[in-house]
């Protein structure tokens, strides 16, 4: 039979520390390359490292870029003003390199989830083995679904009645592994809804089976994989992803239960005071779902956040881009946020010295820093997170006509996050938009506020005033990009998602006809 060579050595992804230790390998050979649990549990660790780049960097921070909350600044290099203002065309590399990246990721992916099953079909697993193969084979499948959701949430309209069973306005759905087969052989996109299946029927069984893990892992495994800041997906974790999806898909009935669930799960709560502060530096809190493994060893392989809002080489002189005065003045004086997301700084712009408040939500963890007397402003991904477990609760309870639920939710994170806070008393209109507004206060920096929009069908303008903030400096306002302090996006804007990759469409057949309106 004839030997496909299947390299992996071009990720660099295989994870290094703990009991993830293996040993990159040159090539895996085809179809003798997955043969026990070993074999598979390699292809897992690689779908912990896809995770670990999704989460990261401009895959989280270019939506919010291009949403209402920065302005970029003059002199600085314009590193962030496309991003900014979302001019993006189909040939620009910000959404494409995601777009293929996804792909390319998921071939190793359905590769590994295709030999599992045979595992397990085949009858080559042992008896007491089994639950671990199917717990691979679910981490494997919530990675598809996430990379699948991406997709969806991104490079697809958002989600309504009327354009959901329409062929054209999905994803390319792709889950057999072809080694020969390359992107001119890729189907159309499908439905949206073809596509939700695909992502629903994955993290059900991911659930199912991380689940049927839990309940024979050891002791001591349990607790580590139950614990906040597990480097591994729990089943609170695969339900917060369903919270997610529903809530993006109006399936408000399902985004309750589910985050009901998580918010009620035991060992995990909301951050307070000093703990939640601390989080964004240390990468540990009580209320952290998930957070993908990284160490000083693989530093080099962890994006920066910090980097995409402030040139961290030429840090404090130079500066990308600044949270807008609007975002700044919504958090009350007693708000643990502030302090924990935005750093004062008198700073060089454009040869002129300006005094404004920074994103300082990601400051760099020590213990990612090469040397102790540098920051690399390097932090773990924190993609699952309690709080916008209660977000999600909140906005479903609102929309299912269950106001009380909605508050209490509220409410429950504003005390966790507000010294001396006071439950408020809302309703109707009110109560929703103290939900929205509370979503946009706790996500920001978090990849969420751009599809957030879409999905409430919300255009936006930026706020552009600003006031000296310091004595004898200019006002930072003077020295905004100005396309981007009056870029404009009006309800159900083309914009809001992004465009498929011109020359996916142009060696693509099947592609013909299926690009997103506004950039054809």
């Amino acid at each position: 039979m004839k030997k496909i060579l299947y390299s992996l050595v071009a990720a660099g992804l295989l994870l290094t520390s703990c009991d993830m230790d293996v040993k990159v390998p040159g090539a895996v050979e085809v179809p003798d390359a997955i043969q026990n649990v070993s074999g598979l549990e390699k292809f897992r660790n690689y779908s912990y490292n896809c995770l670990r780049s999704m989460t990261a960097g401009s895959w989280v921070t270019d939506p919010d870029l291009q949403a209402d909350y920065y302005i970029g600044l003059k002199g600085n290099g314009g590193r962030t003003s496309r991003q900014i203002q979302g001019n993006y065309l189909a040939s620009s590399d910000e959404p494409s390199s995601k777009y293929k990246s996804v792909y390319s990721q998921m071939k190793s992916i359905n590769f590994a989830i295709a030999e599992g099953e045979r595992l397990l079909s085949e009858g080559l697993v042992e008896a007491n083995e089994q639950p671990v193969v199917e717990r691979y084979i679910g981490e494997l499948k919530f990675t598809r679904a996430y990379q699948y959701f991406y997709l969806l949430d991104h490079f697809c309209q958002p989600y309504s009645a009327e354009l959901a069973d329409k062929e054209g306005y999905g994803c390319q759905l792709v889950t057999v592994y072809d080694p020969m087969i390359d992107h001119t052989k890729y189907p159309g996109r499908s439905s949206m809804n073809a596509t939700l299946q695909l992502i629903n029927n994955d993290l059900e069984y991911a659930y199912n089976a991380i689940k049927a893990y839990e309940a024979v892992a050891p002791a001591a495994e349990l607790a580590s994989l139950m614990a906040p800041g597990a480097s591994y997906l729990n089943s609170a974790t695969v339900r917060a992803m369903q919270a997610r999806v529903a809530l993006n898909t109006r399936n408000f009935k399902d985004a309750y239960d589910y985050a009901q669930e998580v918010t009620t799960t035991p060992g995990f709560a909301l951050a307070e005071g000093d703990n939640y502060v601390n989080m964004w530096t240390t990468d540990m809190s009580s209320e952290l779902l998930f957070v993908p493994f990284g160490n000083l060893a693989e530093a080099n392989t962890i994006a920066s956040f910090f980097d995409v809002y402030n040139y961290k080489d030429e840090y404090p002189t130079r500066v990308n881009c600044v949270p807008t005065m609007y975002w700044l003045a919504q958090y009350d004086d007693n708000d643990i946020r502030y302090d924990a997301y935005f750093k004062g700084l008198v700073m060089t712009v454009d040869a002129q010295t300006t005094a404004a408040f920074i994103m300082n939500k990601y400051p760099g963890n020590p213990s990612l820093n090469a040397t102790t007397t540098t920051n690399d402003y390097k932090n773990k991904a924190k993609p699952f997170r309690l709080s916008e477990q209660y977000l999600i609760l909140a906005e479903a309870a609102y929309e299912l006509n269950k106001p009380t639920d909605a508050l209490t939710a509220l409410n429950t994170l504003r005390k966790a996050r507000i010294i001396d806070y006071q439950d408020e008393a809302l309703a109707g209109t009110a109560l929703r938009d103290a939900i929205r507004m509370e979503r946009g206060m706790e996500l920001i920096g978090e990849g969420f506020r751009l599809r957030d929009l879409a999905r409430w069908g919300l255009g936006f303008t930026r706020y552009a005033q600003y006031g000296v903030v310091a004595a004898g400096t200019t006002d930072v306002a003077e020295l905004f990009v100005a396309n981007d302090a009056t870029t404009e996006y009006v309800p159900g804007d083309y914009r809001y998602t992004w465009p498929i990759p011109y020359d996916e469409i142009q060696v693509c057949a099947a592609l013909k006809g299926q690009q997103n309106p506004g950039y054809e």
